[in-house]
């Protein structure tokens, strides 16, 4: 009981639901020796499953054929209608267990497993209660992390936005300390979009600014984030990427968003509309010592690729070629 009493009160921090079955089945494995438990999930409300049909929580498949399907119908259904948090057979020798492991969304979770050693019914229902209140927790965890996303999410594009980016970009910095993990900054805006809202209006605009931030998202990897800054103008924080590839990444865009038509309707017509944009490449910490530098630089970098003839993508690596093409001339 001591053990138990250690298991139980140690409060792991579980990220998910199966952290906290596994939890339970390696204490039971090593205390009564059962066979692999068997986690599976209803809709809340439901009180059958087809166990020739469903999927494992827990592990892999294969553990159904550890057990009798018979055995663990009559086991669940009995667990279920007694609307108990245990309950336990015994036939043959070998003992049947049912575990209501709690809800977590739209789920109930419960296990099913088997030992040749008794089990006290005292022991599962501690179990059950721990199980219950973790997925709670996990759960106002889930639903807290969702209310944060959407702080954070642009409402026209359902980018990042710029709240975000500052917190992204100082934690990356941060991480660098410890990680030595370098990252790039693109700077995008789009050229000549006030003209598009000046004559087409805004609601043709914010709808032209949702595809070219699906255009973007497409090019990139799933670590990599994009973010819409304001306006007509994205962000994008290329994780463990430097200057070179970030303008690798930045010509993708550019060659992807030019090679398009962003087609929509007017009142007379079906408008095709041709776009470019001018990108800027920064990169942490070979560019800048700070995340407010890096962002700034690749702001610049962006300015530099319009003053060049817009349509362009531009890092620090330009900057210096060109101006040294400016002393060449000069002399």
């Amino acid at each position: 009981m001591n053990k138990l009493t250690e298991v139980l009160s140690q409060f792991p921090l579980f990220e998910n639901e199966k952290q906290v079955f596994t939890y339970i089945e390696e204490y039971l494995a090593e205390q009564f020796l059962i066979r692999p438990i068997l986690v599976f999930s209803i809709p809340v409300g439901s009180n059958s499953i087809d166990f020739k049909k469903v999927r494992t929580v827990l592990g892999k498949n294969d553990r159904l054929e550890l057990y009798s399907t018979k055995v663990l119908e009559e086991l669940l259904s009995t667990g279920i209608s007694k609307n108990t948090l245990s309950h336990s057979m015994k036939k043959e020798n070998c003992h049947y267990y049912y575990l209501n492991l709690g809800i977590k969304g739209s789920q109930t979770y419960f296990a099913l497993f088997s030992s040749v050693k008794e089990i006290k019914k005292s022991i599962l229902e501690a179990f059950a209660h721990f199980s219950n209140g973790s997925l709670k927790i996990i759960q106002k965890y889930a639903d807290y992390i969702k209310e944060q996303e959407l702080i954070h999410i642009d409402d026209v594009t359902g980018l990042f936005n710029q709240r975000k980016l500052y917190k992204d970009l100082k934690f990356l910095t941060e991480k660098f300390e410890k990680e030595q993990s370098a990252f790039s900054v693109l700077f995008i805006d789009i050229d000549h979009f006030k003209k598009v809202n000046d004559v087409y209006g805004h609601l043709i605009g914010t709808k032209i600014l949702e595809e070219v931030a699906i255009d973007i998202k497409k090019l990139l990897r799933d670590a990599d984030s994009t973010y819409r800054y304001g306006g007509d103008e994205f962000v994008i924080i290329l994780t463990d990427s430097g200057a070179e590839s970030g303008k690798l990444v930045g010509e993708r865009i550019l060659k992807q968003i030019k090679s398009r038509t962003y087609d929509f309707s007017t009142k007379d017509e079906i408008k095709h509309l041709k776009l470019s944009v001018s990108i800027g490449v920064a990169e942490f910490p070979g560019d800048a010592r700070n995340s407010d530098e890096v962002l700034a630089l690749a702001d610049r970098m962006m300015y530099e690729a319009k003053e060049s003839g817009r349509g362009l993508v531009f890092n620090t690596n330009d900057i210096f070629k060109a101006s040294l093409k400016k002393i060449v001339k000069g002399s």
